[in-house]
């Protein structure tokens, strides 16, 4: 073998390479980027809200609401509340435990609040 083509045939192939594995990482920088959901009680959630602010959560309660202005809520039994959007997705629990995954997001003009993205009994 000529040891002249050595370096070269190296060269080649880091050459090469450097663009796929740049690729890669950034195909892969993508993946394993799923938000963790922070799981509390409503209590801790209430007395807490700065520090979950904007954040995924997923709490327990029970779903109330009222006609008028129609809106909905999520309580415990120690009368912790958070408001729950949108109202479709909780209008026919009423009443019901369940178990809430969404936004939490508090605005003192608005109050707490989290918009639903799953909900189970």
């Amino acid at each position: 073998m000529n040891s002249e083509r050595l370096p070269g045939r190296f060269d080649m192939a880091r050459w090469l390479a450097a663009p796929t594995l740049a690729l890669l990482a950034l195909t892969l920088s993508g993946c394993g980027r799923e938000e963790l959901v922070v799981g509390l009680e409503l209590e801790l959630l209430v007395a807490q809200q700065e520090n979950f602010q904007g954040r995924l959560v997923r709490t327990r309660g029970v779903v109330r609401g009222h006609p008028d202005p129609r809106h909905y809520w999520l309580e415990d039994a120690a009368l912790n509340r958070v408001g729950l959007t949108p109202d479709d997705a909780v209008s026919a629990l009423v009443d019901e435990e369940v178990e809430v995954t969404g936004r939490f997001s508090f605005a003192r003009d608005r109050g707490r609040r989290i918009e639903v993205q799953q909900i189970s009994r």
